[in-house]
């Protein structure tokens, strides 16, 4: 009840947006006063709420094709509801755009800015009159980066003290997948393809693997026929949508399949004399509530204490996790590598900055004294909206220092 409540509100709140955009609109432009228009705007405004709302109590199937046709319904109100968005902002920009070019003419040339100030304004006028479409371009163009798109990133990792054979060694990460409506078993076949194309030779998964949980077996099952392919085999460590969706579940599932749970344990993948370990810790707001989006400082540092203890010391680490907030035990123990994820990277990213900033380490790779820490953009989402931020593989391989 409480989630229907909210999404009620985020639906009425991007109502009152739709209202304000026409109001602007129709001040602005004779065309939008046009009776025929102003129903259209209104209906296509309604059906899209109507659908958005229906698509939140009841989810399309993740595993019928016949809700085919719901989806791209689906598709086509997300992008006029995130056009919405998108315009209001854009009107802002323009009025005050306009208003400074304005006030500038007036004060620079008193005497003569009217036709300066005017010919600018009208310029703006103008190409606001595009601003619809430039809108509703920007959510279609958001929703085909979150559908479509799979980057696959890739970085080379110096690490003065690493292992002779360890040089060369590559890591894939893939994190966040949330298989359901919006990431089906087909993108994860993708996302393994591009795996299998890249030979690394490790692979862990950070968690939020899957949202609906008919696709949990599945997926499990895909990701075991992918196990020959992986030298080290692949390594999983638990999210907040595991607590979320049925963490028993996930557990029974993931110990009838070929991937390795490190709940906050570790274990050797290389030996020798510097071998490599693998440590993976739990989601530290597990044990704060059901839905699991509290952060617990202490029981994150007691997960962390648990998967570092009895490792050689002179082992190589690498942290899983799925909060980013692991970063700081990682930099802190001088942890070579951590990989976490979580943050989906805000999804939404302008100018190299996410606008839903919510946590020191948000996306990309950091590196603090002499280590390095990352944390995923994820594959998937349970919100099918992305800009500047798709989708993404990530892939390290390391190397010694050449000083």
């Amino acid at each position: 009840m409480r989630f229907t409540y909210m999404v009620l509100m985020v639906l009425g709140l991007t109502g009152l947006i739709s209202w304000l955009n026409y109001i602007v609109l129709a001040r602005q432009f004779d065309f939008y006063r046009q009776q025929g228009v102003r129903y259209a705007y209104w209906l296509v405004s309604a059906g899209a709420l109507a659908v958005t709302y229906y698509s939140r109590i009841k989810p399309p199937s993740s595993v019928r094709p016949a809700d085919e046709f719901f989806y791209w319904l689906l598709y086509a109100a997300l992008a006029w509801i995130c056009g919405q968005l998108a315009l209001i902002l854009f009107q802002a920009i323009f009025y005050i755009a306009e208003r400074v070019l304005f006030f500038a003419a007036k004060l620079a040339r008193p005497a003569e800015y009217s036709g300066t100030a005017i010919t600018r304004r009208k310029f703006l006028q103008g190409a606001a009159t595009v601003l619809p479409l430039v809108s509703v371009g920007t959510g279609a163009r958001g929703i085909y980066q979150a559908q479509v798109e799979m980057a696959v990133r890739k970085y080379n990792l110096t690490f003065p003290d690493l292992p002779a054979n360890l040089n060369g060694y590559k890591i894939g990460q893939i994190s966040d997948t949330h298989l359901g409506p919006y990431f089906s078993l087909e993108r994860l076949d993708t996302v393994i393809q591009l795996l299998k194309e890249e030979q690394p030779d490790v692979v862990v998964i950070t968690g939020d693997l899957a949202d609906d949980l008919q696709l949990l077996r599945p997926a499990l099952s895909r990701l075991d026929a992918l196990v020959p392919f992986i030298p080290q085999g692949i390594y999983f460590c638990f999210g907040n949508h595991e607590y979320i969706r049925d963490i028993a579940r996930f557990r029974a599932e993931l110990a009838n399949s070929r991937l390795v749970l490190l709940e906050n344990s570790s274990q050797m993948i290389v030996p020798g004399e510097q071998p490599l370990y693998l440590l993976g810790v739990d989601y530290p707001g597990s044990d704060v509530s059901r839905s699991a989006l509290d952060i617990s400082v202490s029981r994150r540092q007691q997960f962390f204490a648990a998967a570092n203890e009895n490792i050689p010391e002179k082992a190589f680490k690498i942290l899983l996790a799925h909060h980013p907030d692991f970063l700081f035990d990682g930099f802190a123990a001088q942890i070579p590598l951590t990989l976490a994820g979580h943050t989906h990277g805000g999804q939404v990213v302008i100018g190299g900055k996410s606008l839903l900033d919510q946590h020191v380490y948000m996306r990309g790779l950091y590196q603090e004294n002499g280590v390095y820490g990352y944390v995923s953009c994820g594959a998937g989402h349970w919100f099918p909206f992305r800009l500047g931020c798709p989708p993404e593989i990530s892939l390290f391989t390391l190397h010694g220092s050449t000083n």
